[in-house]
Parts: structure tokens; sequence; C-alpha cells
């Protein structure tokens, strides 16, 4: 079984050992290959993700904070009908009392 361990890994198995030796020590030659300027770009781009996000932050505050403020209509038309029925209950009264005649 040692043997096995000496193969190249299947996805390596078409290079030159020239590339698989570039691969697996280096073989950069020493630059970045435009790394630097890639990086920058990256940082730049996540610079204004950044404040996409923070906007995007701000106006959920925003949203949430008028959601607190408002009225739930639900709640709102149980109020009015218990107001209606308070002030109409001798009516209503009156038309049940009909009904079940």
């Amino acid at each position: 079984m040692s043997n096995v361990s000496q193969l190249p890994p299947p996805q390596m198995a078409d290079l030159t050992s020239d590339a698989i030796e570039a691969l697996t020590h280096g073989g950069g030659g020493g630059d970045s290959g435009g790394m630097d300027k890639r990086i920058d770009r990256l940082e730049t781009k996540m610079d204004r993700v950044e404040e996409r996000l923070t906007s995007i932050e701000v106006t959920l505050a925003r949203i949430d904070t008028k959601l607190d403020a408002k009225i739930d209509y639900k709640w709102l038309t149980v109020y009015a009908l218990g107001i209606v029925a308070a002030v109409l209950h001798a009516e209503i009264a009156a038309w049940i009392s009909a009904l079940s005649r």
C-alpha cells in the first residue's frame, strides 16, 4: 500500500512534472501576479457593501419604528364595535328579543 500514497491526486494526473512541482512548491516567481490590485478592488467593493448594509439596517429600524407606532386595525374594529354596542344596547336588546319571538 505504500506505493499508492506516492501517486499524484487524480486532478493532477494530466500535468507535467514541472507543473506538479510548481503547484506543490510555489513556483510563483516572487510576484503576486496582480493579486494586490484584485485585493484592492475587493476591499473597495466590501466598503460599498458595508455602506449598503448600514443603509439597509437604518431603513429597517425606521420601518420597525413606524410599525410599532401604527394601531392594529383588528383591535380598532373591536373597540368600534364595543362602542356601538354600548351606545345602542337598548335597541340591540329589543331586536334580539323580537327575533326570539
